[in-house]
């Protein structure tokens, strides 16, 4: 209520109390700008999801393939329903055998005769063109030894013993499965060819080394299928070179040396 006779005091007056007002008007329609805006963001948002969304459904509806993870396809695979490519004559029972593909074109079969720890049991694997890296002769026959489920716990010192094939690398070793066994472990290879021979042969009893049983037993190992014209020349090779004197005991050829593995 205005006062009588102080008309410069109520005008005064009148303009302190306007100023509290006009505060409040100005954060009101600062909080009505920032829900406009904010609702216009939250509006072009959803309307932003639902152009994908739809853009998803028109791609699903016209065919176009998802992303799909494909795993690449195994190195190796079996060879099924194959002939027989090797054979062992005088063989410890009828071999088992277990042949695969390389996609590079290697092949690698397998022969399991007898049973191990029985009386009499090879394992031989023989291997064309394989891309495994070159590795120290124990370090193959340890992994082999693995792949069959064994272990090596002991092995000698390796010698050289002569073949059809030529020198083989050999040593006597001991392998641990159920049960222990001794074993006479070799390899071979042919770099020429890439063609290479890799195995054991286990016998009870056994406390010498015996170079011709091992000899002969290597020098029966033939070429019984198709094989490609490299393997055909070294089998061919091979028997030329083969002597039938497999009863008599043989001489190690230590004027031959190795070539140099890491």
């Amino acid at each position: 209520m205005a006062r009588a006779g102080y008309p410069a005091w109520d005008e005064d007056e009148a303009f302190c109390d306007e100023r509290p007002v006009r505060r409040v008007r100005r954060r009101r329609r600062s909080w009505l700008r920032m829900a406009v805006m904010s609702s216009l963001m939250i509006a072009g948002l959803v309307h932003l999801a639902q152009q994908r969304s739809d853009g998803s459904h028109v791609a699903a509806r016209d065919g176009v393939p998802s992303p799909v993870l494909v795993a690449p396809a195994p190195a190796w695979t079996p060879v099924v329903s194959a002939p027989a490519l090797y054979a062992v004559e005088n063989a410890p029972g009828p071999p088992a055998i277990e042949a695969r593909q390389h996609t590079s074109g290697a092949r690698e079969d397998v022969l399991t005769m007898g049973r191990f720890g029985g009386p009499r049991y090879a394992r031989l694997t023989l291997a064309q063109g394989s891309p495994e890296p070159v590795r120290s002769f124990f370090v193959d026959i340890a992994r082999r030894a693995a792949q069959a489920g064994l272990a090596v716990s002991r092995n000698s010192q390796s010698r050289v013993i002569a073949t059809k094939f030529g020198p083989v690398e050999a040593a006597s070793v001991t392998l641990v499965g159920p049960r222990e066994q001794e074993c006479e472990a070799f390899r071979f290879s042919d770099g020429a060819s890439g063609f290479g021979l890799l195995g054991w042969m286990c016998e009870e009893d056994v406390t010498v080394p015996d170079d011709a049983k091992l000899a002969c037993f290597i020098d029966g190992i033939a070429l019984s299928g198709a094989g490609s014209p490299s393997l055909k020349a070294v089998f061919a090779r091979a028997e030329r070179n083969r002597t039938e004197a497999c009863a008599a005991a043989r001489t190690v050829s230590v004027g031959v040396r190795l070539p140099h593995r890491p």
